[in-house]
């Protein structure tokens, strides 16, 4: 009993054959078994695909876009499809913002089309019609987008603070935005022609963090006076109080940021008769004597005791050469801008610090204030040695003999321990040993007259 066979033409213009259901396949037909075959392992995965090619003329009805390759010779379909590329050069996306749309050329992208992908799209569906693929040279890209999309760009703005009626006020920081170029060249690159072609592509945007967040400002923030210390002066005493109050001044509304340190010298400045200071009383080689600048050390040593008790780290301290008597012993800190004696002290809070220094009548007060940790601090020293002081007996001319006067009053020296002790929020009490202190006694100086005496 013979087969019977139906004959069909394939694209290819050759002739396959398939068999009838009741018969086996003749010989002819094993082509198309083969390519059945074929197929079969390739779904199953045994076996890889290779792009159909096109032999000979374009099967009619074979379109990329707008552009039909009926006909053509495939080297010659292939350039035709490169001149019809560079048209699209020209022709514009439209990229589009909160509906404000802005035109950007193919070719200022660096744009070209992806001769491979797309020719292996029409080789694999011969006599249909099917869109064209693009990319984009990415460098160029990021670099025209970034310059044509600016306008949508949006700083943010780092937050901050201001302090008013010595409270911290936090001004918090607003996000910013920028076109994601990176996230709009994937809406470009590797696209057909018909995904992009005259469509609005919207521009994605990344939000922009503020360099400084409101967060780490508000770690910044101060709550509370954590270290207060007041001293009296003589109000009589104009240059010494006028002094006083200069160096003061200076240090009023001052602020130290978390690990800065603070130095007395840098922030009060020289003491000179051209910044405004004048002769008082100051310590020398163990005298009082007339000099520029007598009363600041009152300055220095009240902030020393202000960050003693805001527990606070002293970099650097001195104590006069004599025990004074506006601060208690161990309690002092002199100053010398022209010989270098400072008093620094750490910041060594999370926090910012606030300097408040004011003045009033006789009275100096220094006020720290910083983030409430429960602390509280007293000071406490020990007076290990007095050494008794002694007279000393001048001449003096202006006086008639058996006249005396007194110079300078006497007064003894010591040897100080002195401590800080800090008791925490929990209850748990340290020491911290400041050092031992030598202040040497102050001779009492007797002027005797010598008047019309030869």
């Amino acid at each position: 009993m013979q087969d019977k066979v139906k004959e069909r033409r394939i694209p290819n213009g050759t002739y396959g054959a398939v068999a009838s259901a009741a018969g086996p396949f003749r010989r002819e037909g094993a082509g198309l078994f083969l390519l059945v075959l074929s197929v079969f392992l390739l779904l199953s995965g045994c076996g890889r695909a290779a792009t159909p090619q096109i032999q000979g003329n374009i099967p009619a009805g074979t379109k990329v876009d707008n552009l039909d390759l009926s006909g053509s010779e495939t080297k010659a379909a292939q350039e035709k499809l490169k001149g019809w590329a560079k048209g699209k050069l020209a022709q514009n996306l439209r990229l589009v913002y909160n509906g404000t749309e802005v035109p950007v050329s193919m070719r200022s992208l660096g744009a070209n089309l992806d001769l491979n992908k797309t020719w292996q799209a029409v080789s694999a569906h011969p006599g249909d019609a099917i869109s064209s693929y693009w990319t984009v040279n990415k460098g160029q890209a990021e670099k025209t987008l970034k310059k044509k999309l600016s306008r949508f760009d949006l700083p943010a703005q780092n937050a901050s603070y201001k302090i008013a009626a010595d409270k911290f006020i936090v001004q918090p920081g607003v996000p910013g935005r920028t076109v994601d170029t990176q996230a709009l060249i994937g809406r470009i690159n590797g696209h057909t022609w018909q995904d992009i072609d005259n469509k609005e592509i919207e521009i994605p945007m990344t939000t922009v963090a503020p360099k400084v967040s409101t967060e780490s400002v508000q770690r910044l923030a101060f709550n509370s006076v954590i270290g207060e210390f007041t001293t009296k002066y003589a109000v009589a005493e104009k240059d010494r109080s006028g002094n006083l109050q200069r160096a003061a001044a200076a240090l009023d509304k001052k602020i130290v940021l978390p690990g800065q340190t603070f130095s007395f010298n840098d922030t009060v400045g020289p003491r000179t008769e051209s910044t405004g200071y004048k002769d008082a009383y100051v310590i020398v080689d163990n005298k009082y004597v007339e000099g520029v600048g007598g009363g600041v050390c009152q300055v220095s040593s009240t902030l020393y005791n202000a960050a003693l008790l805001a527990d606070l780290k002293i970099a650097a301290r001195t104590p006069h050469a004599m025990a004074i008597t506006y601060v208690p012993l161990g309690q002092d800190a002199t100053v010398d801008y022209n010989n270098k004696v400072d008093f620094k002290f750490q910041n060594n809070t999370d926090g910012l610090l606030y300097i408040r220094s004011q003045t009033k009548p006789g009275l100096l007060t220094i006020r720290i204030y910083g983030k409430q940790t429960g602390k509280t601090v007293t000071l406490k020293h020990e007076i290990v040695k007095e050494t008794n002081f002694q007279v000393e007996r001048q001449p003096d001319p202006s006086l008639p003999s058996g006249a005396t006067a007194q110079e300078q009053a006497g007064n003894k020296g010591y040897t100080v321990k002195s401590w800080r002790v800090v008791k925490d929020a929990q209850g748990k009490v340290t020491e911290e040993y400041l050092g031992q202190d030598v202040y040497a006694p102050t001779n009492q100086i007797i002027r005797y007259g010598v008047k019309g005496i030869r």
